[in-house]
């Protein structure tokens, strides 16, 4: 994901679910142990559209802690929708978009992800607080993307917030009708909804590095080997280099010329962390000439070979 002064990226995700102990008990029959229950209308340009699912997940996040952009370390990101999503979709902080792993995938118009079928509503939480760092209405086809600006005063509300035995529950709303301010799609919506979800958390933290153990370490290294493969125009080095999910991209010869900008020699003075999760590994890169940039690339671990997320 990439985090600028110009552009901020961040996909969004988050979790609602229903209180009502005789209709969640007949639903959760029916539902996957991730998902939870959600009693409430979305209203979009006056239709009414029943929002019946919730997915709560808890954000621990440690990869942009102390950054400029980095926002509050714990988070808990709410989706509510008119449709179940599978646990590939919820299952991070970009939910409902956690099959999304690099910019390529949230820009291009091939990135098809469930999400991109549902109404819903995805809500950004700090602990105990009622006023939201983050709203996105969700429609069918509509822009994955969320552009949330600092300071921003969002008039959703979550009340009734409760923790019990790993689910969470309460109710979620917008008092007034909101502009969407889209030129093609939905103008108006408005929603209320009661919620009961389990709490997902994302993949625990491994390992987190920093300085010259960072710079050493085999993510930062395949990184390095990466970036060099691409600005020598060494195409069969960046394929060996690239997890299969990114393969295709390396057939866009504008993609592969943009890899001869590669400034190699600053990944000593960008790289600020790399953390691991699992067998997939963020590593944190920030400039700070000519202006501030942020941005994390994401490598997963394939039979003991670190490969890239890119683009």
């Amino acid at each position: 994901m990439i985090k600028d002064n110009k552009l901020r990226t961040t996909a969004l995700a988050l979790v609602v679910c229903l209180t009502g102990l005789a209709v969640a008990g007949s639903r959760a029959q029916a539902q996957s142990a991730h998902a939870g229950t959600a009693a409430g209308t979305l209203t979009v340009d006056g239709k009414p559209i029943p929002l019946k699912y919730a997915y709560v997940v808890d954000v621990d996040n440690v990869e942009e802690a102390g950054l400029l952009i980095g926002g509050p370390r714990k988070v808990t990101v709410i989706v509510l929708s008119d449709r179940s999503l599978p646990l590939s979709s919820v299952n991070d902080r970009n939910s409902p978009y956690s099959e999304r792993l690099s910019p390529a995938q949230y820009f291009a118009p091939s990135a098809a992800s469930p999400a991109n079928k549902i109404y819903g509503i995805v809500l950004k939480l700090e602990p105990g607080k009622a006023n939201p760092l983050g709203a996105q209405f969700l429609y069918p086809g509509g822009d994955s993307l969320s552009f949330t600006v600092a300071g921003t005063e969002y008039p959703d509300r979550v009340t009734g917030l409760k923790r019990v035995g790993g689910i969470l529950s309460g109710t979620a709303m917008v008092a007034a009708p909101q502009q969407t301010h889209l030129d093609k799609g939905p103008k108006k919506y408005q929603y209320k909804a009661e919620f009961r979800a389990p709490i997902l958390t994302e993949i625990p933290v491994k390992q987190t590095i920093e300085g010259k153990e960072a710079l050493d370490s085999p993510p930062v290294l395949a990184l390095k080997a990466y970036m060099t493969a691409g600005k020598a125009g060494d195409i069969a080095t960046v394929r060996k280099l690239t997890a299969a999910s990114h393969q295709t991209y390396l057939s866009n010869k504008e993609f592969l010329e943009s890899l001869k900008s590669f400034e190699v020699d600053k990944i000593p003075e960008q790289v600020k962390r790399v953390v691991i999760r699992g067998n997939t590994a963020a590593i944190v890169v920030v400039s700070e000439k000519p202006s501030y940039s942020q941005t994390m690339m994401h490598l997963v671990n394939d039979k003991g070979e670190w490969k890239m997320y890119w683009p």
